[in-house]
Parts: structure tokens; sequence; C-alpha cells
């Protein structure tokens, strides 16, 4: 009987609050400043009868009186003294559901949480580390290993954004074109492509089919799928080593005759750090890299703020 009662009062007082509008909340936050049924009328600049409908609207919804006449003049009451603090978050609240979002990324801590390959990381996220190390010191980073779920993982929201190449996009997806990518070749010192390399524009697959071929599975919707760019006339007797890791590379070319066309930009970054030597391989076979995002994220400032900087940061690379 009891449970019937609360729901009967909760249904009522829901009925009650279709008729609460913004208007009748400003009217009481300024009420309970000013005790002034005229003052608050001219602050809204609404007549004194207007005023005074709103105020019996007010009243029949709290079921207080709110304001009473004393011998001293208008008080409010105590009920009505009360309602200060919660009359201004409720305003507060409201106001909270219609400002535009903000994201200020030398305070937050968001984490973002990407799926990519080790080459995403290298050539977009890498990058940016030090600069955020400055501007946005809390951001966070989950990356994980782009698969072909991690398609429906972005459709479920289970990751924000993801870094591809290739890409046959669907209608609800976002898709930022990041950069177009072009292939190197990587081989040790004293390999005897270096000398052979010297004088060429870029290297062939007829250059570098003397030799065993290191060929990177990128992942695909469906699967994992070889990059045979390296092969002459798709023969694939030569490739010796299919895997899935760019960042394996130098430990795979570094002592051997073994050869391996990677993305530019990842080049350049092992060469940084290994004795690895490189030359341009086959420039019109290059690939558009790509930021993609769900519809859903267009207007959210956290991950557009991210795809501004990595356009940023890959522009002039």
């Amino acid at each position: 009987m009891d449970d019937e009662k609360s729901m009967m009062d909760m249904h009522n007082m829901n009925d009650s609050l279709t008729s609460l509008d913004m208007r009748t909340l400003r009217f009481l936050q300024l009420l309970l400043r000013t005790s002034s049924v005229t003052r608050t009328a001219m602050h809204l600049g609404i007549s004194q009868p207007a005023a005074s409908r709103i105020l019996a609207r007010v009243r029949d919804l709290i079921g207080d009186p709110v304001l009473i006449r004393t011998q001293s003049g208008y008080k409010l009451t105590d009920h009505a003294l009360g309602l200060k603090e919660p009359v201004d978050a409720a305003l507060s609240a409201i106001a909270d559901v219609f400002r535009p979002s903000a994201f200020d990324p030398a305070q937050s801590n968001h984490c973002y949480r990407i799926a990519s390959t080790d080459y995403g990381v290298a050539a977009v996220l890498g990058p940016m580390m030090d600069d955020f190390a400055v501007t946005a010191p809390a951001l966070r980073f989950d990356v994980s290993p782009l698969v072909p779920q991690s398609f429906s993982e972005l459709e479920k929201g289970a990751i924000d954004l993801l870094l591809y190449a290739d890409l046959d996009a669907r209608d609800d997806l976002l898709v930022q074109k990041l950069f177009d990518e072009t292939y190197e070749v990587l081989f040790r010192q004293g390999h005897p492509l270096e000398e052979h390399a010297a004088p060429k524009r870029a290297l062939t697959p007829q250059d570098v089919s003397p030799y065993r071929l290191i060929e990177f599975s990128f992942p695909g919707t469906t699967g994992l799928k070889p990059d045979t760019i390296m092969r002459k006339d798709g023969d694939g007797s030569n490739a010796v080593f299919q895997q899935p890791y760019f960042t394996t590379l130098p430990f795979l070319v570094g002592q051997t005759d073994a050869v391996a066309a990677v993305p530019r930009r990842l080049a350049k970054q092992v060469q940084k750090l290994t004795s690895l030597c490189s030359a341009p391989f086959q420039p019109r076979c290059g690939f558009p890299y790509y930021l993609i995002r769900h519809e859903r994220s267009r207007f959210n400032p956290a991950i557009n703020w991210l795809r501004e900087q990595a356009l940023k940061i890959t522009k002039f690379d």
C-alpha cells in the first residue's frame, strides 16, 4: 500500500512539473534573492500581475507560500530560505545541459582508446608525444592492436578511433586522410643493394628479386593480408617471412641479405635508432593513411582536438 502511494505521489509530482519552465525557476531564484515580487518582476521585464501568477504557480508546486507579509514587510518562509542552493544548482545543471561541450587539453586527463598497428604508433602517435608532454601532460592513450574486429569495436563504442590504410569506408564512419605514404626498402649496411641503389631514383621488384623478401601482413576487415609489393609478377617464392610487426624488421634484416619494403615514415624512424640503410621503392605504389572514427563522435571536442593534432604533426613530415 505504501509503495502504491509513493508511485501515485511521484506520478502527481511529474504531472505538476510539466507546467514548470525556465522562467518560473528564474523567477523563484530572483525572488529568493530580493524577497520582493515587484523587484523580481522588474528584473525579468514582466508585469506585476504576470509575476503574481508565477508566484501562485510556485506556491502550488511546492506547497508553501514562499513569501509572507509581516509587520516589517515581506519575508521569505523558512522553507523558501532552504531553497536557495537547490534552485541555484537546478539552474546551473540546466545550463550545463545546453552549454556547448569544451575540451582543455592542458587540464584534461581524457583517455583515448585507439586501435593501430605499430606503424600507426610510430608514424602518427609517437611524433605527438613530445608536444603532449608540454601541452597536454595528463592525457592518456590506450592503444590496442588493429585487428578485423576493431571495426565492430569502433561501432560499439569500445574504441574511439583507429589508424588504417586503404579503407573501404562505410557511411557511418568519418574518414580523415592524414597523408599519402610511399615505400622504402630496408637493408643492412654493406648490402649489395647499397651500391646498386645509389645511382637509381628508386628500386624496383626486379632489383630486390635476387634477395630473400620479408613481407608485412596488414589487417583487413576480414583478416591479415600480405603486402606483396616486392614480388615480381606475383611470385612469392622469395617471400621467406611474413609477419604483422614492422618494428621487428631491424632484427630480421640487420644480419642477413634479406630486404623489406616498409612505409617511408617508419624507415626514417628505424634509421634514427639503427645502422640500417634504405632506398626509395616504387614511389607510385604508395598508399593513403587515415584516421577513422564513428559518426557519433563528429562533435566530440576531445576527438576533434586529437584529429587536428594528428593532421598538424603529419602535414610536413
